[in-house]
């Protein structure tokens, strides 16, 4: 099971819209048989926000991570706030299990930390029982 600040590959992600692309997300907790694993989308479409700083950027709503921080991504990289994703367990399990899903990466442990506390600034936006299994100790 993927852990807090990895990054996962997923292949052929199904959007919103109905289209399809491998797409990188960052996980948030410690998914279990009954709990999902919670993950935000991530953009390297710089157009997408302009003047964006390193780390924590509430007012467009992305925390950036420049490709030199850490290594852990190969181009500068938007984590996308505070829309927080589920992936169900078995959907996990069964990607891992077709290669669909896997783990590439992971944050630094002071670069998951700051964007945990970014995230912190949309409390409102987010639902107690995601915040509950995202800061809970």
């Amino acid at each position: 099971m993927p852990q807090r600040g990895e990054i996962l590959l997923y292949k052929d992600y199904a959007f919103e819209d109905a289209s399809k692309r491998d797409k990188l997300f960052v996980v948030l907790n410690i998914a279990a048989i009954n709990t999902p694993c919670l993950v935000l989308k991530t953009t390297s479409q710089s157009a997408r926000y302009p003047g964006a700083k390193k780390g924590c950027n509430p007012s467009r709503r992305v925390f950036l991570v420049p490709a030199e921080w850490g290594g852990c991504f190969e181009l500068d990289t938007y984590i996308q706030l505070p829309q927080i994703i589920e992936i169900p367990t078995v959907e996990l399990l069964q990607g891992s299990l077709s290669k669909k899903i896997r783990i590439v990466n992971s944050l630094p442990p002071d670069c998951f930390a700051q964007l945990k506390n970014c995230l912190k600034q949309f409390k409102k936006d987010i639902s107690p029982q995601h915040w509950r299994l995202i800061f809970r100790s």
